[in-house]
């Protein structure tokens, strides 16, 4: 069992969650009254897209990094893979450069914008809205 913080989401849907790993985002959010705006909820429109970021055990807010480093690897980070179809929806809508995109696929690791139809619960997560 991992935390799910959801925060920025509106009244009444700024908390803490408990979720089993492999769960997915959206429905994490869906089945505990988190609103997050979705239209296609197959990874091609965008309308899902949220802020991720990986929590260590202590679940201590180190402030949201806004780019995948990409000439390494975080060996802090989890290993997820992320699917084509969800790299290059984030890509086309501009929420990651395309540079993001093939960093995250060499190195297996998440970028810190996620699609929540797509994002498998690998630890946990404080999850916000994607401006």
């Amino acid at each position: 069992m991992v935390n799910v913080i959801f925060c920025g989401f509106g009244e009444g849907m700024d908390k803490r969650v408990i979720a089993k790993e492999g769960d997915l985002l959206l429905r994490v959010a869906q089945n505990n009254g988190v609103t997050i705006p979705t239209e296609c909820k197959d990874g091609m429109c965008g309308s899902c897209a949220v802020k991720v970021e990986e929590l260590d055990g202590d679940l201590v807010d180190t402030g949201f990094k806004s780019e995948v480093d990409p000439d390494g690897w975080d060996k802090d980070k989890q290993t997820t893979y992320m699917e084509d179809k969800e790299l290059n929806t984030l890509v086309e809508m501009g929420a990651i450069s395309k540079k993001e995109a093939e960093s995250a696929q060499q190195y297996a690791q998440q970028t810190p914008i996620r699609l929540a139809c797509q994002c498998i619960i690998k630890g946990s997560l404080l999850v916000k809205p994607f401006d």
